[in-house]
């Protein structure tokens, strides 16, 4: 089963590899050839930098951490296993990585929520049938109601179809540019910016027509549905899936990416998406350990008998 367990270390240290500037002093070509080399601990820190953000992009595209973590161990297998034909003279590592990132997460087999969750009107129509109840207490009512907030938000997204999704993802929620979004998706700056209209617009007005938090003039309230996700063991305040009361949301990782949002017209849609969390990746330690005391790896990063 999934658990949390980065160190407050790595979170302190935690760069965002998906930023416009790069630049040459990206210290991942440093690690990459120490870790060629047989420095083990070089290519520990690459993972290290980049399983938190390939761990997100995975979580947000199929709304499982059990899921989320075998596709991340899967990628970084990839990476790992091809990281001797990186070759930064043909363009910096961030491309490389994350176009086996998102050409994985678009060609993956369906997950489990993929085959419940993938139209907007049945989708929309499942939350709706759930009674409301207004009146409802319970002690944990706050962040039950943010457990439903956020996985209903999710679900949303999973209504779109897998490239929008990622399109999504990438320029709405990461805030990455038109021109890293288009190299990560391997196609041209103008489709990737009409992908990114098409699904910021399906999903705005999908949610526009419905949510509350988007539009006080709907009546569907995420407190009010708490107890009908209770009652059919959907929730539980001691196995939160989705809210993080305490964990860093999307925009803390994202600086000052943020700033070409502040006068779009859709900022405070967009503003609810980054406030959720950016979630801790599971401990991959011993993952790392025993695919490393395979023989090809062994022969790739020469690393001799311990």
């Amino acid at each position: 089963m999934y658990k949390w367990s980065m160190s407050n270390e790595q979170k302190n240290i935690m760069l965002n590899p998906l930023s416009q500037n790069t630049g040459n002093d990206n210290p991942d070509a440093i690690l990459i050839q120490h870790a060629l080399d047989g420095n083990r601990k070089s290519l520990e820190q690459l993972v290290a930098d980049h399983q938190p953000w390939i761990y997100n992009i995975a979580f947000k595209m199929i709304m499982d951490h059990d899921d989320a973590a075998d596709i991340t161990q899967e990628i970084l297998i990839k990476i790992i296993t091809n990281l001797a034909s990186y070759n930064p003279d043909r363009g910096n590592f961030r491309t490389w990585a994350y176009r086996i990132v998102v050409n994985h997460v678009l060609n993956m087999k369906k997950r489990k929520f993929e085959t419940r969750i993938y139209d907007f009107d049945r989708y929309i129509a499942a939350i709706e049938n759930f009674p409301d109840d207004s009146s409802f207490t319970h002690p944990d009512a706050g962040l039950l109601a943010e457990e439903v907030k956020t996985g209903c938000m999710m679900g949303m997204l999973l209504c779109l179809k897998r490239t929008e999704r990622i399109a999504f993802l990438l320029g709405a929620v990461f805030a990455v540019s038109d021109a890293v979004g288009s190299e990560l998706m391997d196609i041209s700056r103008e489709n990737f910016r009409q992908l990114l209209s098409r699904s910021r617009r399906k999903v705005f007005n999908y949610m526009n027509g419905t949510c509350g938090h988007m539009n006080p003039a709907n009546k569907c309230r995420c407190s009010h549905k708490v107890k009908s996700f209770l009652d059919l063991g959907m929730l539980d305040s001691a196995i939160l899936r989705y809210h993080r009361p305490n964990s860093r949301m999307v925009k803390d990782m994202l600086g000052s990416r943020l700033e070409r949002f502040h006068l779009s017209y859709y900022e405070p849609f967009l503003a609810l998406f980054r406030e959720q969390p950016f979630y801790d990746p599971p401990d991959v330690t011993s993952w790392l350990d025993d695919i490393l005391r395979q023989e090809d790896l062994k022969a790739i990063f020469n690393l001799g008998e311990e």
